[in-house]
């Protein structure tokens, strides 16, 4: 069975991506020896798959995953932080049948100060939403 132009056409955009096994690379490249004007055609076309930073579409999206997955981690730490920083002051005890906040009778300045950090980070976190819905996530 002969190889055809058409079929290597086929072939190029899993070629350059690097998603062929060994023996297709084997393969085409033996299609370029025997065509070469074939070959620096492919050539100039996997030059402009790439961008000017040499990084191709295949890196670029995961690039793009790796930093989506990033921004989501870092925005759901922030909201546990904020859920944190937030009940933390209404810390309570029974005691003698009432409800006492010690956090508030006994250190009344950090309450207040985990009450000011649970408040910024649930503003990070609806300023991270508002970026998110910008780009559908």
């Amino acid at each position: 069975m002969t190889v055809t132009r058409d079929v290597i056409y086929d072939l190029l955009p899993l070629y350059f991506a690097g998603q062929v096994s060994e023996d297709t690379k084997t393969l085409i490249a033996e299609f370029f020896k025997a065509d070469p004007e074939f070959g620096r055609m492919a050539d100039r076309f996997a030059s402009l798959l790439k961008d000017e930073r040499g990084a191709t579409a295949r890196d670029r999206s995961v690039l793009a995953l790796d930093r989506t997955r990033r921004f989501v981690r870092y925005r759901n730490q922030l909201i546990g932080f904020a859920v944190a920083y937030s009940l933390l002051p209404f810390l309570f005890v029974f005691d003698d049948g009432r409800i006492t906040f010690f956090m508030w009778r006994d250190k009344p300045m950090m309450a207040v100060l985990f009450a000011l950090g649970g408040l910024g980070c649930w503003i990070g976190a609806y300023i991270m939403s508002l970026r998110s819905r910008h780009t559908g996530l």
